[in-house]
């Protein structure tokens, strides 16, 4: 009887499988990423038509006004404006921002309303104590549909400014023009009322500012009324009301320009951006208070984008960069962002170029765009 033994593959015959199992890999895994990239994306606009159907909750609530952006973020971020009775005001009343007041309509009214009776030993309790420690754990809650699954779950940023802060990957249409100076502090006349009280070629876009708790140091001037359905001049399917915002990805879930303050933040880029320049992809940098108030996402190609009629649709990073020339020319604009207007004839009367992502973000161009220019 003789023994049979089984030959050893040998090595040049194990780099063989080696190599095709890895060439397997690699064609595979780009086909698995675009899967999870899609399912990532069209969660993203899930999440977005979700915030659409609470404002237009809010909407139905609040007379056809939409929330306010808010007021200033102050060190540790803004407090809650409450009635006597302790509840929540809203709109043009309430200085945290749009994403804090459309809480209860996204199932989240028990942290919109969060109370507390801090018992100080020895004294009554204060009502403003405790009032601020439940503003803080607001502050430091995650909302889990304000976060884009393509860039990251549901994070708290923690400053030394502004203490722990849950994030957001959405951001509110301010209006067309920027909300910062090309040295990279705010506009005053985009976020701060001006003399004489004309504010709207400034801020012409979904999100208005509340009050102003800067001016003086702790003043409460009142800036905008809320924006009502129609003021929305150019129709709510014109006009852009909340898409995903540019980030620097060298600093996700650490503090950075627009990302240090959280969703409850006021009248400030965390919350809010413009339509100055078109979307654009997350971008890289070393520095961490690199300027943008710029609209754009983790996303390849395109962004997702809420309309105000509760649409949503993709905005190209391609999109069409022409200039147009429209009515909208105020003499305010042209000393602020030292562009005159437009010569006229035989353009209209007090007419602006505008590029079309700021017509998207600006309720009141008089114009309507076609959307196949964004793709």
């Amino acid at each position: 009887m003789y023994l049979q033994y089984r030959r050893a593959f040998t090595l040049v015959e194990l780099l063989v499988v080696v190599a095709i199992i890895l060439l397997i890999l690699a064609m595979i895994l780009p086909t698995v990423q675009r899967v999870r990239e899609s399912a990532n994306k069209a969660t993203c606009a899930n999440n977005l038509r979700t915030i659409g159907q609470a404002i237009k909750l809010y909407l139905t609530a609040h007379g056809n006004k939409f929330p306010s952006g808010g007021s200033d973020t102050h060190a540790p971020g803004p407090d809650r404006v409450l009635s006597a009775a302790g509840v929540p005001l809203t709109g043009a009343a309430q200085t945290m921002g749009w994403m804090y007041q459309i809480l209860p309509y996204l199932e989240n009214d028990n942290l919109w309303r969060t109370q507390r009776v801090l018992m100080i030993p020895g004294t009554p309790y204060s009502i403003l104590a405790a009032d601020q420690v439940a503003d803080k754990e607001i502050r430091e809650a995650t909302v889990e549909g304000y976060f884009c699954p393509s860039r990251r779950p549901p994070q708290v940023i923690t400053s030394g400014e502004y203490g722990r802060a849950g994030a957001n990957d959405y951001a509110g249409n301010m209006g067309a023009f920027s909300l910062v100076t090309e040295g990279g502090v705010y506009h005053e006349p985009c976020t701060n009322a001006l003399p004489g009280g004309n504010y709207g070629p400034f801020r012409n876009g979904i999100f208005v500012k509340s009050v102003n708790l800067k001016s003086g140091g702790t003043s409460t001037t009142p800036i905008d009324g809320a924006v009502h359905v129609r003021d929305v001049i150019d129709g709510l399917g014109n006009t852009l009301m909340v898409a995903e915002k540019r980030m620097n990805s060298n600093f996700i879930g650490k503090p950075q320009f627009g990302d240090y303050s959280g969703y409850t933040t006021g009248f400030g880029a965390a919350t809010l951006r413009t339509g100055k320049l078109k979307p654009a992809i997350d971008f890289s940098s070393d520095e961490p208070d690199t300027v943008t108030d710029r609209f754009g996402s983790a996303h390849l190609y395109s962004m997702n984008a809420l309309f105000a009629d509760g649409s949503v649709r993709q905005i190209s990073y391609e999109m069409a960069d022409s200039i147009q020339i429209l009515p909208v020319y105020s003499p305010m604009l042209g000393a602020v962002f030292n562009l005159p207007a437009a010569p006229s004839p035989p353009n209209p009367p007090n007419s602006f170029p505008m590029t079309l992502f700021a017509r998207l973000c600006h309720r009141a161009d008089t114009g309507r765009v076609s959307f196949i220019e964004l793709e």
